[in-house]
Order: C-alpha cells, then sequence, then structure tokens
C-alpha cells in the first residue's frame, strides 16, 4: 500500500529561511503542502489527494478526505465539530470516529453504515453520491447529517480516495 507523507514547507519566495514551519503560522508565511511520496520536492502539492488533503485541512466548511480504506486523511474542524468527532481521528476508520446510528431505532452501528456516502462512493468509484446519517455526538446530541461525496481518482483513474461536504439537517 502506498503511505501518503505531506509536510508544510515555505515557498521558494519566502524570505523567512531561517524559522521551521508550523500549521498556525501567519498567512505572510507562505507555506504549502508537499506530497512527499513523489520523491521529488513540488512547487506545490502535487497529487489530487494531497491536493485535496489540503484544502480540507484549510476548509471552513464541513468536509473529509478518506482513503481507500475509509480512513480519514483529512477534516475540516467544522466537520469534526458537526460529526462529533474528538481528537485523534487522523488515521483512524471514519466508522471508528463517528458514531452512525439507526434512524428508526437509534441504536449505534446500523447494517447500512458501511453504505453511507463518504464509505459508498470508495466501493463505486464513479459518479457522486448522497446519503442522510444519523450521527450520535460525543455529548450524545444526535444530528441529522447530509452527506454528498465524489470519488478522488489519480492519472491513471484508480480510485484513490473520496471526497465529502457534510450540511446539517435542520428542522
Amino acid at each position: 500500500m502506498t503511505k501518503l507523507v505531506l509536510r508544510l514547507e515555505r515557498l521558494d519566495d519566502d524570505d523567512a529561511t531561517d524559522v521551521a514551519p508550523e500549521c498556525d503560522a501567519p498567512p505572510e508565511r507562505a507555506l504549502h503542502v508537499v506530497d512527499l511520496g513523489d520523491h521529488e520536492r513540488a512547487p506545490v502539492a502535487s497529487t489530487p489527494l494531497a491536493r485535496w488533503i489540503a484544502t480540507v485541512a484549510a476548509a471552513h466548511d464541513p468536509c473529509l478526505v478518506l482513503d481507500p480504506e475509509a480512513q480519514v486523511l483529512s477534516m475540516s474542524v467544522s466537520a469534526a465539530e458537526l460529526l462529533g468527532c474528538t481528537e485523534g481521528v487522523i488515521g483512524r476508520r471514519l466508522l471508528d470516529v463517528v458514531d452512525v446510528i439507526d434512524f428508526d431505532t437509534g441504536r449505534p452501528s446500523p447494517d447500512y453504515a458501511h453504505r453511507i456516502a463518504p464509505i459508498g462512493v470508495l466501493n463505486t468509484g464513479t459518479g457522486l453520491m448522497r446519503s442522510l446519517m444519523r450521527i450520535r455526538q460525543s455529548d450524545g446530541v444526535s444530528v441529522t447529517v447530509d452527506a454528498a461525496a465524489a470519488p478522488i481518482h489519480d492519472a491513471t483513474g484508480t480510485t484513490v480516495g473520496s471526497f465529502t461536504f457534510f450540511a446539517p439537517v435542520r428542522g
């Protein structure tokens, strides 16, 4: 299995050469994500998956990226809040960090959980997929979430992950 390794680096035009890059660096620091799996330093995130990971990490909207095994590669802060996730979600399977509950019974881990949009689209590898999900947040509150997912493909057309936007269902 290919492992995606990312790090933040300064852009070539950044004048601050003696300071190590940090995740909470001010915008003028000109940091970007580099995919080290290409074995060369790229001027920008160099694979579709790496670009989506970087985009989601900086997003204000609730969204996430999964790998082909449904492990979380990136999750926006607002998605973590909406889905009731706590710390330590990156690298873990989505169904291990999000408590999907049955719409009718309220019981955890319904038999259809593996077909929710973020995971189901990994199996089809084509098109878009939407689903409603009932989630039990870490404080015990249940919320209904609309999930819209799409597969992420590499240059050969192989599905290398999924990208999902979430929206709370109100009413």
